[in-house]
Order: C-alpha cells, then sequence, then structure tokens
C-alpha cells in the first residue's frame, strides 16, 4: 500500500505541476510569480491616489538632489537652458487686407508687449522671461508649475495684469469646499467629476496655518506631462533616478571618506616590541622622539628590530570611474539629458558622434517645448491681448469680434548653434538652393527671426558704406577632410592667378579698343577736311585730278574724285557714304 500510495502521490505532483505550467504559459512572462521575483506584486492604484501618497515625498527628495547632488543640479540647468534659455520670444505675425505682414500693427504689438515682459511679475522682482526660465524649473523639479494672474489697481503700471508663481505644496484638500455637489476636490484641485476639468484651486498659507482659499481655473495656470488618462497633478520626470542618485552620492561621499582615512597614513613603523619603543619615543628626546612628518633627506634612526613600512594608496580603485560612468548614463536616460552635457565628459566625442547627440537631443526637446508654449506662452499671449484692448494700449477696433487674426503669432524658443559652421553652413545652403529648406527654418533652428536678420545685415552694410568700409566676401568651399585643405588652398592660388591673368588680357583689349577709338577719330577729322577741300576744289576753275587715297593701318579708306567740269549754273548736292559703324569714308557732289 504505501508503495501504491508513493507512486499515487507522485503522479498528481506532476499533474499539479503541469497545471501550473499551462497557467504560467497563459500569461505574459512579466506578470508571472517566479520565486526569484520574491512575490513582487505591486501597487496598481488610481493615478490621482499614487500622487497624493508619493508625491510629497518625491519632491522633498528631488529638491533636496538638486541642492546638494552635483549631476541632478546640472540636470536641472540643462534642460531649462535648452528647453527656454533666455527666454521664447514671441514674434507677431498681423496679416493685412493684401495677406502681407502689417509691419505697423506688428511692431505696436511687439512693443506693447516688451514693455508689459518688463513689469510682469507681480513681485516687481522678475522679467517675463525670468518667469519662464522658474515655471519651468517648477515643472523638472517638482512636475507642475502654478501661475496665477492677477490684476493690480497701479496707475504706475502699463497694465493692470500681473502673475505670480505659486509652489505646488501650498495646494491642500484641508478646509476646502466644492462650488456644488457635483464637483470633487483631490490634492487641492476642484474638478468636474462628468468631464475632469479643472473647476477652481484651493491654495492654504505657504507656513499651513493660513486659511485656505479657492481660486477660479480660469486665473490659474498649471502646466505638467499629462502620464495618465484623468491625472489632475503633475510628478517629476527625474522621479526614476532619485534612488540611483541618491546611492551613487552615498558611494561618493564614502569614496571620499575613504581616500581621505587612507591618505593621513603614511607609513607604519614595525618593531620587535611595540609597547617599548612607542613608550621610549615618547618619553624621549633628541634621536629618540618619534617624527610626525616626513621632509627632504630626512634621517630616521631605527632601533634594532625596527622597521619602516611606507603605506600606498590604492583608492578609488581602477574600476571605480567606469561604475560611476554607468551611473551617469542611467541618471541621463532618466533625466532625458545627453551625458556629455550632464558629466561636462568631451573625451571621447567625435564631430559625427556630436552631430548625433545633438539631433537627439533636439528632437527630444521638442515635446518639451511644445508644451511649455501651450501651457504657458499662449495662454498668457490671450491675456495681455484683453488687457492690453481693454487699457486702450493696443488700438484694434474690431478685436472682441474677432480676435484671433490680431493675436495671430508665432514664438520663437532658443536655438543651437552649429558644431562646425564652415561644414553646416554648406550643407544648409546646399538644401536651401535645392528647395528642400527655407531661410527662415535655418534662422529658427538657431532661435533667430529671419526679419530681424535680414534688419541687421542691412544696417551693418549702411554703416560699412558711410565709413567708407569695403566688406569682401569669403568662399563657401568646403574641405571635407584635412588633405582637402591644401587642395583648396592651391586651387584658390591658382583661380587667383587665372583672374589676374583675365584682368590683363581685358587690360591689354581695353587699350587696344582705345587706340583704336583714337585712331578712328583721327581718320574722321582728316574726312572731314578732306569733304571740305573737295568742296572747295568743286567751285574753283578746272584742274587736273588724281586720285586721292589715305592709308593708316589698321583702316585703308579711299577717296576717289573725278576729274570736274566747268562749274555750271545750279545746285550743288554733297552725298556721304558711311560705313557700319556710321563713319564718313567717302563724299561725292552732285549738280543739278
Amino acid at each position: 500500500m504505501s508503495l501504491l500510495h508513493s507512486k499515487l502521490s507522485a503522479q498528481a505532483a506532476k499533474q499539479q505541476r503541469a497545471v501550473q505550467r499551462r497557467a504560467r504559459s497563459s500569461v505574459y512572462a512579466a506578470a508571472q510569480s517566479p520565486r526569484t521575483s520574491n512575490n513582487w506584486s505591486p501597487i496598481n492604484n488610481n493615478i490621482n491616489d499614487i500622487l497624493a501618497m508619493s508625491g510629497p515625498a518625491v519632491r522633498a527628495r528631488v529638491r533636496q538632489l538638486v541642492r546638494d547632488f552635483p549631476y541632478f543640479a546640472r540636470a536641472v540647468n540643462v534642460l531649462v537652458d535648452y528647453t527656454v534659455g533666455d527666454g521664447i520670444r514671441f514674434q507677431s505675425r498681423i496679416l493685412n487686407a493684401k495677406g502681407t505682414f502689417d509691419n505697423k500693427k506688428i511692431q505696436q504689438v511687439e512693443d506693447a508687449f516688451a514693455r508689459w515682459s518688463d513689469e510682469a511679475d507681480a513681485g516687481g522682482r522678475l522679467h517675463l522671461s525670468e518667469m519662464m526660465r522658474l515655471a519651468k524649473r517648477h515643472e523638472v523639479e517638482c512636475g507642475e508649475f502654478l501661475i496665477v494672474k492677477k490684476r493690480l489697481a497701479d496707475r504706475k503700471r502699463f497694465l493692470p495684469l500681473a502673475l505670480q508663481v505659486y509652489e505646488s505644496d501650498w495646494l491642500t484638500d484641508m478646509g476646502a469646499t466644492p462650488k456644488n455637489g457635483k464637483n470633487r476636490i483631490h490634492q487641492g484641485v476642484e474638478f468636474d467629476t462628468d468631464t475632469g476639468r479643472a473647476i477652481a484651486y484651493h491654495f492654504t498659507d505657504p507656513d499651513g496655518w493660513g486659511k485656505t482659499i479657492s481660486i477660479d481655473a480660469a486665473d490659474v495656470l498649471h502646466g505638467f506631462r499629462t502620464l495618465r488618462a484623468g491625472q489632475l497633478r503633475g510628478i517629476s520626470d527625474l522621479t526614476p533616478g532619485v534612488m540611483v542618485a541618491h546611492d551613487m552620492s552615498d558611494l561618493l561621499d564614502a569614496e571620499l571618506d575613504g581616500a581621505k582615512m587612507a591618505a593621513k597614513w603614511l607609513a607604519v613603523v614595525k618593531a620587535m616590541d611595540p609597547m617599548a619603543a612607542q613608550a621610549a619615543r615618547a618619553a624621549g628626546t633628541g634621536d629618540d622622539a618619534k617624527i610626525e612628518e616626513l621632509e627632504n633627506a630626512i634621517i630616521e634612526y631605527l632601533r634594532p628590530g625596527e622597521d619602516i613600512d611606507i603605506k600606498s594608496n590604492p583608492r578609488p580603485g581602477s574600476n571605480f570611474a567606469p561604475y560611476i560612468k554607468l551611473n551617469l548614463c542611467m541618471i541621463a536616460v532618466v533625466t532625458g539629458c545627453p551625458y556629455e552635457l550632464l558629466s561636462g565628459d568631451y573625451g571621447d566625442v567625435s564631430w559625427s558622434t556630436s552631430k548625433t547627440i545633438r539631433a537627439d537631443f533636439a528632437v527630444a526637446l521638442k515635446p518639451a517645448i511644445s508644451r511649455h508654449i501651450r501651457q504657458f506662452c499662449e495662454p498668457i499671449k490671450q491675456e495681455f491681448f484683453d488687457a492690453a484692448v481693454l487699457a486702450g494700449k493696443l488700438n484694434f477696433p474690431r478685436y472682441f469680434l474677432d480676435p484671433l487674426p490680431m493675436q495671430r503669432g508665432v514664438w520663437q524658443a532658443p536655438g543651437m548653434e552649429p558644431t562646425d559652421p564652415a561644414r553646416e553652413t554648406k550643407s544648409m545652403i546646399d538644401q536651401i538652393m535645392n528647395g528642400l529648406r527655407s531661410p527662415q527654418e535655418i534662422a529658427q533652428a538657431r532661435g533667430r527671426d529671419s526679419g530681424e536678420i535680414l534688419d541687421e545685415i542691412a544696417e551693418f552694410q549702411k554703416m560699412a558704406e558711410e565709413k567708407g568700409v569695403t566688406l569682401q566676401t569669403t568662399s563657401t568651399a568646403l574641405a571635407n577632410n584635412p588633405s582637402a585643405l591644401e587642395q583648396q588652398s592651391a586651387t584658390t592660388k591658382a583661380t587667383e592667378k587665372a583672374s589676374a591673368s583675365r584682368e590683363k588680357a581685358r587690360q591689354a583689349e581695353t587699350r587696344a579698343q582705345e587706340i583704336q577709338t583714337g585712331q578712328q577719330k583721327e581718320h574722321g577729322e582728316l574726312l572731314r577736311s578732306l569733304v571740305d577741300s573737295v568742296g572747295r576744289m568743286a567751285s574753283q576753275p578746272p584742274a587736273a585730278a588724281a586720285p586721292i587715297s589715305i592709308t593708316n593701318p589698321p583702316l585703308e579708306m579711299r577717296v576717289n574724285v573725278e576729274p570736274p567740269v566747268l562749274p555750271k549754273p545750279g545746285k550743288k548736292t554733297v552725298n556721304f557714304v558711311r560705313d557700319d559703324r556710321g563713319e564718313i569714308v567717302s563724299a561725292q557732289i552732285e549738280e543739278e
């Protein structure tokens, strides 16, 4: 019976394992729970519940790392610099009735916007471009930014419209009451349960002891990256790298402390009786006194049985740098910042590699720039136009009937300068000539306005003409490799030599033409004098006449005069014969 029972038990266990294998094969491998995963069962709650539980701790940790961990601070600065730079500039594009740019209105709008930008901050400290940078910094560190629109009753201001930056920690549920029973409040955001649209924002005093205030959503700019549907608050993009950065920071601190401690021990004295040797040195003077410092050419006499062992300092080890680089690569992946920009390590970067890095980084920045323009710049632009027209700063009578034509414009984000201007400029010229890109697109890629570039060039050329400066154009030829530089130089010299030869030939030809023109002029004068002589001969008594020839190479002209007959009363006519150039070559006298 025991044998039969054992066989049945083994068969049942085999069948159970088969059932488990079939069950595991019916789900994704990522959903399986092997024994090596330690019963991995993550929480799968609503996105807003997860943010409510994790948001405060994540914000505090990211801020602490930005304060104390250099690479997190570098990542934030790089993302802010390449997304906003010194400010995303507004460029008006108002059209007139002909469909072309209305330069007068465009200038009026841009001047008014620039003047208001100086006083956009309600606190009077920040320029609008600085507020853009601060909002982007809040988004990177905290995952979101909050801007509250205010109207200040100050007659000294250009416009009553003002902006104030709020911390995301000021949002609270404590003491907040929804406007109606249909709305809910979650993490300080009151929203419509049917559509998810934000209705109001509830803030508390920065110290947490003040009374909660409610501000309509129409007066609040709330920007963040939406990761899941129905999301009400944002979370920092640096969140996945928090633990990696924290561990790396601890490792760096420990390694530095270990290296400092190891560097303190220079040498160790070995003795047969350490206690007696130390006691003797502590109480001794002169040669028996212990040496605490080493200097050049010092001599130390040891007791019998003593030996000095100079300590080496192997820290950090050979594996330290590669491990740190691996961690920095992980942080670069998390932050979206290239490793080279994050670490400042350009040692192994070639020109082609740098081009690839910049191209990938530019593609990754496009969504972030577009989101910042849509969530920060566009709402502020609309508020500015409304306030400026109401205040009479912009004279647009029919603005509120259709504001979009007057608000027409573009936002110019910061660009990137070329890594190799010679090569990339040649490529840009080829693309323009072949109709693949426009000059405006290339100017925008550099963060510039094509109209301003042309104005600056025209102004510079005018200044150069006024000061009598002649501008020289440079060759756009490109040397794609070092050896081609010499070839380009030789080609340039040959071209200059050929140009000099052509100039000499042109001067010689011009001189020959001048000589020929002078000869023709002399011939014309001689011919006119000859015609006069012929006229006088016709009025004189007849005489023997002979052919008259005038020869002056390279032109040869001959005038034949027939023997005249006795003059008869009547009308005399002189006929001139001209060549193809209009020069007189002969003359004939006829009588009626």
